[in-house]
């Protein structure tokens, strides 16, 4: 039934129930006897349910009563004969205990016979190898007595465990260990007088007595019955000795060799000993190695075929490669050299020793690889040297390079001249209410004598028109005439509109005399000169970009005693001065680096033409012979591009020229390497791959000289930028907002006239230091720059007064006055007091410079036609229009003034 139904109801539960239900009021008699007869009810009801079961199935029930009859039955018999069982085995266990110890007991008695009869035993056999171990060690049978040895040892190991364990074992085993020792001592000592080694002698005796008997062992008993570990220690000692006596001992010393029957005796040779003899020697040292000791050695010790590693290495190490030829007169020697060793080689490490390498034939296949790897360490070393030896640097040579004249411009500008009128206008064209001498007078630029003819002016027929940019007409004014008037070939210019600034006379021709004085209004009269000269001073050789204007007749002048200009256009080149040879310095130990390449480059072609170089290169090498030496030209100069910069220019600074020195060197090299990598000369017959590695160096040499000169330059550049920005601050720790602002204040003045004559002192020094011929550059390196420097000074004094937004009066005196300090600059540009000068070709901003300093003190009116007639063409036009409104008030004319130069130079076609 299942646990969670309720039980099921029965009388006695019931009757139960009630009991305890029932207290001691409700407890009576009668309710007691109620209970007492629920109960007999409720057991004769459940005997009536018995009863009628069992007769309901009685059969079954009597086979059930009999079987259970039964079992009582044969559970009562089967107890009765367990306990009859229990009875007899209490009798018999005792008895056959005692009968399995007594045999537990026979048996073990047994054993321990057996085991005691086996230790004895073998004791017994222990014993007697020992006492005949003992007698053969005392005897002197040494190799006998290893094999008794070998006996004993196997006896020890093979003892029962109980003999191991027991005392006389261990004290057998001790003096085992004992007769052993003293086998190996007097197999060692035996060894020891039979193989003797040192520096100068080596000797190996063929037998040996064993000390204290009479016994004679052979050196081949000796080595076998050695042990292993003994014998693997004399050998290694004897490689040692071999290899440092013998081996190295013998190819580095020159030795003499004397030998014995067993011995082998040196002695030390003086120096000039051939080196082949050290060979030699060392292949009788083996020889004799060979013979009396390693055909002796046991057969599975390889000890000969370990001496061929030393033998091979030291070879090479101390004797071919040390030796090897440093010239190439010496190959031949070193190649006999070579030969004997590769002989050697062969005939003991590869037959003798059986060798299995060949690392000195390997390396005399690639012996020519092996000469110009050496030889070009050795010209890498020797120029490391130079280069790190400061010495050299400072000692200076002069040199000479080719005159690198400046291009010619494209067309020249020539001013052709109308007879007659030489004495008419030869004067100031423009100082028309002055004398002659007044207007030189008032002069404020130096007045430089002039050769006419140093112009270079070609004088034949112009077929190309100028461009109108400068403010030239169109149509040549030809004076009335259908053709233009030939020119006079008498050398006189016409002077009108071309007037010489230095009213110098030509030198083809007298002085024309001083025109007259002509009282007529004028437009300008410094100016006037200033235009005239800047585009007079145009030389037609020059490499300047900028041409200056050529002015027409002053509408101011009387056109009746003027005279009209013709332009023409030379379409001929000036005739070429003759070529000029320009000196400039470069450092003594350059020679010696360029000599070094040189002869560098001879050797190889003298290696590679040899009738040595096929034997010298082995067949499959993919290198070609004197490659390497070829390589090691470009290798020279690469190496001197790497150390000279750092470990040379530490040292000089910017002011003594250090850079522009090392800048000249490079140049100088490469000038010389180039020159040398002409077809048909000593380096342009070399393989194409060197020449165009040499031609790299040539370009990176130009390089690294450009950028180091430009470099310089820039610094100075740089100096000079910095002492003019220096004037934007005020002693007293201020800002002005112009390097030229405020100098109408003395202190102000007086601090900016200091700025810029300290920048013309260090133009100045730039120049004494660079000039030729005494200076370091050239003369064309020296103009270039020096032009470079001024127009660097030059361009910032004109940016910092064209940026000033109101110029009174007074400072427009004093800034002029300013920019006359560098008037004097224009001498840096002069070769011959007789020649004009040319600074225009070498500073763009000259004419610019110059005009700046009159405009700063010019009237509008001159200005005006200055601007009219093309001379401010250097200027854009709002850098004018800044400056009229800087300079003048603000009135109708300066409007006008202003809106006339906006609308552009004249001939532009537009503002620029």
């Amino acid at each position: 039934m299942a646990s969670h139904l309720p039980r099921p109801q029965d009388v006695t539960s019931k009757i139960l129930s009630t009991m305890d239900e029932a207290t001691s009021k409700t407890l009576t008699a009668s309710l007691a006897s109620e209970w007492i007869k629920e109960l007999d009810e409720s057991l004769r009801d459940t005997k009536e349910q018995i009863h009628d079961r069992i007769q309901s199935s009685f059969p079954e029930f009597q086979r059930q009563l009999e079987t259970s009859v039964s079992v009582q039955t044969r559970l009562r018999t089967l107890t009765s004969q367990v306990d009859s069982l229990d009875r007899s085995l209490a009798d018999l266990i005792p008895s056959v205990i005692d009968a399995l110890q007594t045999h537990s007991t026979l048996a073990q008695t047994t054993l321990n016979a057996q085991i005691r009869h086996q230790a004895l035993r073998h004791i017994s056999h222990c014993r007697d190898a020992f006492t005949s171990l003992t007698t053969l060690v005392q005897n002197g049978d040494l190799p006998e007595a290893v094999g008794a040895c070998k006996e004993m040892e196997r006896l020890l190991e093979d003892a029962p465990e109980a003999v191991k364990r027991a005392q006389v074992c261990a004290d057998l085993q001790r003096r085992f260990q004992a007769s052993k020792a003293r086998i190996e001592e007097q197999l060692g000592d035996a060894y020891s007088r039979c193989v003797l080694v040192n520096q100068l002698e080596l000797s190996i005796a063929p037998s040996a007595q064993v000390r204290q008997s009479n016994r004679t062992l052979s050196l081949p008993d000796i080595l076998s019955s050695l042990s292993p570990t003994s014998l693997n220690n004399h050998l290694s000692t004897l490689r040692r000795d071999v290899t440092s006596y013998y081996i190295h001992g013998l190819l580095t010393q020159p030795m003499a060799v004397e030998q014995d029957e067993v011995k082998l005796t040196f002695f030390p040779s003086p120096p000039t000993t051939s080196l082949q003899t050290r060979i030699k020697n060392l292949s009788q040292t083996i020889h004799f190695l060979h013979t009396h000791f390693f055909v002796h050695l046991p057969v599975e010790v390889s000890f000969s075929k370990s001496l061929c590693t030393p033998i091979s290495s030291s070879l090479l190490t101390n004797l071919l490669i040390p030796n090897l030829s440093s010239s190439f007169g010496a190959l031949p020697e070193f190649m006999e050299l070579l030969k004997l060793a590769q002989e050697f080689e062969e005939e003991c490490v590869v037959r003798l020793l059986s060798g299995d390498d060949r690392p000195i034939k390997s390396w005399a296949d690639g012996v020519g690889g092996h000469y110009e790897r050496q030889r070009r360490e050795r010209i890498l070393d020797m120029c490391r040297g130079m280069i790190l030896h400061t010495g050299g640097w400072a000692e200076t040579v002069k040199v000479q390079v080719q005159s690198q004249a400046p291009p010619e411009p494209a067309v020249v500008l020539v001013q052709e001249e109308e007879p007659g009128n030489d004495d008419a206008d030869a004067g100031d064209a423009w100082d028309l209410d002055e004398s002659l001498d007044d207007s030189t007078e008032t002069d404020a630029e130096p007045q430089i004598k002039v050769d006419d003819s140093s112009w270079g002016f070609d004088e034949s027929e112009p077929d190309t028109a100028i461009d109108d940019n400068w403010g030239f007409d169109d149509d040549t004014e030809t004076n009335g005439h259908d053709e233009p008037v030939p020119e006079e070939t008498n050398g006189h210019d016409d002077e009108t509109n071309w007037d010489d600034p230095w009213n110098d006379p030509p030198s083809s021709a007298p002085a024309p005399p001083s025109p007259p004085e002509i009282k007529s209004p004028k437009a300008a009269t410094r100016l006037e000169k200033l235009a005239n000269k800047g585009k007079k001073s145009l030389d037609a050789s020059s490499s300047s970009p900028m041409h200056s204007p050529s002015l027409t007749e002053s509408p101011n002048v009387n056109n009746t005693s003027s005279t009209t200009t013709s332009l023409r256009v030379n379409v001929n080149p000036p005739p070429k001065a003759k070529e000029e040879k320009e000196t400039y310095l470069v450092s003594s130990r350059t020679n010696d680096i360029l000599s070094l390449v040189k002869e560098t480059m001879r050797e190889s072609r003298e290696f590679a033409e040899s009738p040595l170089a096929s034997t010298l290169v082995s067949s499959s090498s993919s290198s070609t012979a004197g490659s390497t030496l070829n390589l090691t030209c470009a290798s020279i100069l690469d190496l001197y591009r790497a150390l000279y910069p750092v470990l040379q220019l530490n040292s000089d600074s910017i002011e003594n020229g250090g850079p522009i020195k090392f800048s000249n060197d490079c140049a100088y090299l490469a000038g010389e390497i180039g020159e040398l990598l002409v077809s048909g000369s000593e380096l342009g017959s070399g393989p194409e791959a060197v020449n165009k590695r040499l031609r790299e160096c040539v370009a990176a040499l130009k390089v690294l000289s450009d950028s180091w000169f430009e470099d310089a330059i820039e610094t100075h550049r740089q100096q000079i930028d910095t002492i003019i920005t220096s004037l934007t601050l005020s002693p007293s720790g201020s800002s002005y907002p112009s390097s030229f602002s405020h100098t109408t204040s003395q202190d102000r003045y007086d601090q900016c006239e200091t700025a810029l004559s300290l920048v013309l002192k260090y133009i100045r020094s730039l120049s004494k230091l660079y000039k030729p011929p005494t200076g370091i550059l050239t003369k064309t390196r020296y103009y270039t720059a020096l032009g470079s420097v001024t127009n660097t000074a030059l361009t910032r004094v004109i940016t910092e007064i064209l940026e000033l937004g109101d110029i009174t009066e007074e400072e427009s005196h004093r800034l002029g006055e300013l920019c006359r300090i560098f008037g004097a600059l224009e001498g840096l540009f002069v070769e011959d007091p007789e020649q004009p000068s040319f600074i225009v070709a070498y500073v763009p901003s000259w004419l610019k410079f110059s005009y700046l300093g009159e405009l700063l003190e010019a009237s509008l009116a001159d200005i005006t036609y200055l601007f009219s007639e093309g001379a401010l063409v250097d200027f854009d036009v709002e850098e004018l229009a800044r400056l009229v409104r800087a300079l003048f008030a603000d009135t109708p004319l300066r409007a006008s003034t202003i809106a006339k130069i906006m609308s552009g130079h004249p001939g532009s076609g537009g503002s620029s």
